[in-house]
């Protein structure tokens, strides 16, 4: 039985966070529906499996919604991911913001049925937006590792 634990991120962290996303984005720059986000400066959580930094969360609060922009679990099955998806929507109803969201990448089935799993909805789709960040960002792989050609963003919501 492995100790899952979720802290806010600290400035010790920043090294952990940037050596994550490069691996999980090969980029500190991540975006989404046409907005480039410094990834490594945002707020979040660091999740910890028995005392050990294995994952992260970032986030960018909006007027009336939160915006989850980076979510990565190195240890899967143990919780990690759901737990620190869990504590970006307890922060999001302690602001009392309307919806909190996020976008990920078509090809991405196992998140999908992650969040959908959790009550999130489906609610838009941002058809060919991949091939416009990819001239922004070319390190952007063109397929994933289950060999689905990378196009478009899902929006997925849950409404708080």
């Amino acid at each position: 039985m492995h100790t899952v634990r979720v802290r806010s991120i600290g400035p010790g962290d920043v090294d952990f966070v940037r050596a994550q996303l490069q691996r999980a984005f090969h980029s500190l720059v991540i975006w989404s529906r046409n907005v480039e986000f410094r990834a490594d400066a945002l707020a979040g959580f660091i999740g910890e499996v028995d005392g050990v930094p294995r994952g992260h969360l970032t986030l960018h609060d909006g007027t009336d919604e939160t915006e989850v922009i980076t979510l990565v679990s190195e240890h899967e099955n143990v919780g990690l991911g759901a737990a620190l998806l869990e504590r970006a929507v307890e922060a999001a109803r302690e602001r009392a913001v309307a919806r909190v969201f996020l976008t990920t990448t078509n090809d991405n089935l196992r998140a999908l049925g992650f969040y959908q799993r959790r009550g999130w909805r489906i609610v838009a789709l941002h058809r060919g937006v991949m091939e416009l960040y990819r001239e922004r960002e070319p390190a952007m792989p063109t397929h994933a590792a289950n060999g689905i050609p990378i196009h478009d963003e899902l929006e997925l919501e849950l409404r708080l």
